[in-house]
């Protein structure tokens, strides 16, 4: 047998024994009811998200088990998390995750950290906006700023985490204007939806939230955003017209992002199920549906490219809660 037909066939037995392999990262799949954790309050953003991807997997048969989503608010959205990674190796406990998985650790809020569980996908983003019920008497960004120098306990403020990029944004927001953060009257609920309630309510002043979130009584005319910490202004009809933090003078903009997780232990096989479930769901027109309802920003990445950008993420939050003095450790 000549050299070059021995190679050959040494070449043919490897692929061979590789093939198995391939096949065997390619077949794990839900074999019983699958749990997405949501580490806020029904209704909210984060839910949001969950439900979407639950309606999706569901009505496109994605997966032939059930599909549930339970909120599990608390302990700065340590819960839910802590939920999660208990039942490591398994698959069917999810999680779907946001910014506080990296800020909360730089807080000082919780020793967990992405590190800790099985990094996914990246889903969506989202930016921080401004939001005060139709007759407020806070007119715009100017006037909100003007009131909160002469006393930074004069504006209630409602988010749903502290140490969240909604709240960091409002800080670095009162830091550009020469306000300490430290002395903004911040009011803490289990999910953003709660807080536009009690805005239009009358019980706080503003909300710095999602766009999403607050949309619906955008459009029935009982609540105006009076300013969006994006790069840029918003396509959606109800945000031409709203201003940046940067063009009122304020360079300041956070991605809030949203994106799927699981326990530590994750097999290849199930990481490999779950990447090409969340890349069929996010071409589904439920999907963009839910981006355009919601404001969401499409920023779909694979685990690869995911872990890349979280590395980036805490340089950047880091950075971000250092220069408002809030940084309690790295």
């Amino acid at each position: 047998m000549s050299r070059h037909a021995l190679r050959y066939l040494v070449a043919v037995a490897i692929l061979a024994l590789a093939v198995p392999t391939v096949a065997q990262a390619q077949s794990w799949r839900p074999d019983k009811p699958i749990e997405i954790l949501v580490s806020t309050g029904a209704g909210g953003s984060n839910d949001a998200v969950a439900r979407a991807i639950q309606q999706v997997v569901q009505v496109r048969k994605l997966a032939a088990t059930p599909v549930s989503v339970v909120n599990r608010p608390g302990g700065n959205q340590t819960i839910a998390r802590t939920y999660v990674n208990s039942h490591p190796g398994d698959a069917h406990v999810m999680l779907l995750d946001n910014p506080t998985i990296i800020a909360n650790r730089l807080l000082g809020l919780s020793q967990q950290q992405f590190g800790d569980f099985t990094p996914i996908a990246l889903l969506v983003s989202e930016y921080p906006a401004l939001t005060v019920k139709t007759g407020s008497p806070i007119r715009d960004l100017p006037d909100m700023i003007e009131r909160l120098k002469k006393d930074p306990e004069s504006v209630s403020i409602g988010t749903s985490t502290r140490g969240s990029t909604n709240d960091l944004a409002l800080s670095l927001l009162a830091k550009a204007a020469g306000i300490d953060p430290r002395k903004l009257k911040i009011v803490i609920f289990k999910s953003n939806s709660e807080v536009i309630t009690a805005v239009i309510g009358g019980h706080i002043d503003v909300l710095v939230g999602s766009v999403g979130t607050a949309k619906r009584q955008i459009a029935a005319g009982n609540a105006r955003i009076l300013a969006l910490g994006a790069p840029q202004r918003g396509t959606d009809p109800l945000l031409v017209n709203v201003p940046t933090f940067r063009e009122m003078g304020y360079d300041v903009t956070l991605a809030n992002w949203r994106a799927f997780s699981g326990p530590r232990g994750l097999s290849a096989a199930q990481i490999a199920y779950w990447e090409e479930t969340l890349a069929q769901v996010v071409e589904t027109d439920e999907w963009k549906e839910l981006l355009a309802a919601r404001a969401y920003a499409p920023t779909f990445l694979r685990q690869k490219e995911f872990l890349k950008f979280l590395e980036k993420d805490t340089a950047l939050l880091r950075s971000a809660l250092g220069e408002v003095g809030l940084l309690k450790q790295q």
